[in-house]
């Protein structure tokens, strides 16, 4: 066990030695972070963007390459999340609700702190369990199948349950709304179109990224045109946030980017679950055994620690599957697996056997990367938190100019573009009306994945449900879902009779208090 540890970390340390090899993750990771930083511009596209470039190098050069961006990625998304409201991916959603509230208060530093921190711990440690698991995981992976992954699909449906307020029906027909328009599109166990009401163009389905940026981004700046809203009542604040936060100030979030950490690299190496999947899971178990559960959603530093921890480590943990099963588990992945093959290498459960070079590029690119963000993520996010002090109105067509071209960038269509406007303005009237737009913005990319899963593994079981829920590790996973949506609703039901307690003896300590006054 010993020597598996150590012989990759130090083959990955001694390559650091490379002047050349740090020159091109210096590169990689300020790529990365730019990538990252532009919504719809996710690792799967910054690598397309590169990967002609790769073939040219040496096999290490561009392994070590690859991964310093995909690790810049990561914690660039983050940024716009806080600073815009605008995810730079799926699994930044999560940090959009609590970071973007946290930067309209005033407390920018604090939101982009906590965030840095989570993101290089969640970063380091998980490189040290990726050396430490690349081998177990490798083993473990063989057990879940498509009832092992509907069942992680359930955690995340009711990680909803967070997400949707005090109006619990609200949330969930946002979550219904979000799945509905995730099966737009091709059936995934005939291939048959459907439901798309004789429009040609959407007969493959809608790009769910686009969709996700409509609902989330345009839809935020829709609604800050509208508002009466001048940040120089803030810009004191904001200049003072521009300093690295105390170590008292984010200390509450330390466990819940532990519980990340751990929850990023263990599911993100499960095929099929990833980045997105394994922010959700930290999330809910943050928030469960948080002492403010209230706060997530609101501003919670927990939800910005657990969430960014978690999608950061997990860029780790889809590595096992991919080096060590060669079975790339997502998008990303499947272009990293493409470069290795043309390079000559061949991944798989022998790889550390056949290609240990493969292993310690992987190791000092991933080290090297996450170093580099120790000097320049901080100062690149102080930077743009800058950029946020100008005009109100440049900071709008900015945003939106970066918007539609990295809407566009997808799959370079202007139908990609139009799908973001139109659920910008549904999304704009269901934050009006009090509707959970992130429920409905998580619940497009888990509701394809969710039914293909479903359908898939009950085909395999000869449609019985008994067979399908009664394999060991899903029933384990399920009756998790099933006491975690149990807990959320009691939360839930506790937090809103706290909350009439409150306003009773608010109104009977000062009964000269009129409703208007207290509007």
């Amino acid at each position: 066990m010993m020597a598996e540890f150590f012989t990759p970390l130090v083959g990955g340390v001694s390559l650091l030695t490379d002047p050349f090899l740090w020159l091109l993750v210096v590169v990689g990771t300020l790529y990365g972070v730019a990538c990252g930083a532009m919504p719809g511009i996710g690792t799967t596209l910054a690598y397309g963007l590169v990967l002609p470039f790769t073939f040219a190098m040496a096999p290490i050069h561009g392994v070590a390459f690859l991964m310093a961006i995909s690790v810049g990625v990561q914690y660039g998304n983050s940024i716009p999340a806080i600073l815009m409201g605008i995810p730079g991916n799926p699994a930044a959603i999560l940090t959009v609700l609590d970071g973007f509230t946290l930067h309209k208060r005033g407390e920018s530093g604090l939101a982009l702190g906590v965030a840095f921190v989570a993101a290089l711990g969640g970063q380091f440690v998980s490189i040290i369990m990726f050396i430490m698991l690349v081998v177990p995981l490798m083993n473990l992976a063989y057990y879940f199948s498509y009832p092992e992954i509907f069942s992680l699909y359930v955690i995340g449906m009711v990680a909803l349950i967070s997400l949707a307020g005090g109006n619990i029906v609200k949330g969930l027909m946002s979550a219904a709304f979000g799945i509905g328009i995730g099966m737009v599109g091709l059936d995934p166990m005939n291939l048959m179109t459907r439901f798309d009401f004789g429009f040609r163009q959407v007969r493959s389905g809608l790009d769910e990224v686009a969709v996700v940026i409509g609902l989330l981004a345009i839809s935020e700046l829709i609604r800050q045109t509208r508002q009466v809203f001048n940040w120089e009542d803030i810009t004191g604040e904001l200049k003072a946030s521009t300093r690295f936060p105390a170590f008292k100030r984010w200390k509450p979030a330390v466990p819940a980017m532990i519980g990340g950490t751990a929850v990023g690299t263990i599911v993100g190496a499960i095929p099929g679950a990833g980045a997105t999947v394994a922010a959700m899971v930290s999330y809910q178990q943050a928030q469960m055994i948080s002492k403010k559960p209230e706060e997530f959603g609101r501003g919670s530093i927990e939800g910005i620690g657990a969430n960014e921890a978690a999608q950061n480590a997990s860029n780790s943990g889809e590595l096992i599957p991919t080096l060590g099963l060669g079975l790339p588990v997502s998008g990303s992945m499947v272009l990293l697996l493409s470069a290795l093959t043309v390079q000559g290498f061949v991944p798989g459960p022998l790889m550390v056997a056949r290609a240990p070079e493969l292993l310690f590029a992987t190791v000092a690119g991933l080290l090297a990367s996450t170093l580099i963000l120790v000097f320049v993520g901080w100062r690149m996010a102080t930077l743009m938190l800058k950029a946020v002090l100008l005009n109100r109105q440049v900071i709008i067509v900015l945003a939106l100019a970066m918007t539609v071209l990295g809407t566009y960038a997808l799959n370079n269509r202007i139908l990609d573009v139009a799908v973001a406007f139109v659920f910008g303005v549904i999304g704009y009237f269901m934050m009006r009306y009090g509707y959970s737009v992130a429920a409905a913005a998580l619940a497009v990319f888990l509701g394809r994945e969710f039914e293909r899963n479903l359908r898939i593994g009950l085909q395999f079981h000869d449609q019985s449900w008994i067979e399908f829920f009664s394999r060991p590790i899903t029933l384990a996973i399920m009756s998790v879902a099933i006491f975690l949506l149990g807990y959320g609703i009691v939360q839930q039901v506790r937090m809103r009779r706290r909350m009439r307690e409150n306003e009773a003896a608010a109104a009977d300590g000062n009964p000269q208090t009129s409703p208007a006054l207290g509007e």
